[in-house]
């Protein structure tokens, strides 16, 4: 299995909330419980060969990514939903999902771990 290094970065979260403090750890527990459980549904997708549905929930998920992660994850799941949305590439999608599910499972712990540092105002 390969190894990532997953870094929460809150540069977004700070500039579009003025370093609002509980927003910012409001914003990253929703993630936690949203967005990052998202990807179970990719695995009965995958089964169902449903490879627009695997796009348009790599879609639904790529913005929070995006806004919260400096790492490899936002650029797989941007590849995930590329490849789903034109059902091409076939075999490298379920390699990609597996990639998301082990990112997204170390970026769930590291928000876990941030949580704390975050100060309020």
């Amino acid at each position: 299995m390969p190894t990532f290094t997953i870094m929460v970065n809150l540069n977004y979260l700070n500039e579009i909330s003025g370093g609002d403090k509980q927003f910012i750890k409001d914003m990253l527990v929703m993630f936690n419980q949203t967005t990052a459980k998202e990807v179970v549904g990719f695995d009965q997708l995958l089964v169902e060969e449903n490879y627009t549905a695997i796009g348009s929930l790599a879609h639904k998920i790529k913005a929070p990514v995006q806004m919260i992660c400096q790492s490899t994850l936002p650029e797989h799941v941007r590849n995930l939903e590329k490849l789903g949305k034109e059902a091409s590439q076939i075999d490298q999608i379920p390699v990609l999902i597996q990639l998301i599910k082990s990112e997204m499972e170390l970026l769930v712990i590291e928000i876990e771990k941030t949580l704390p540092t975050i100060e309020e105002q």
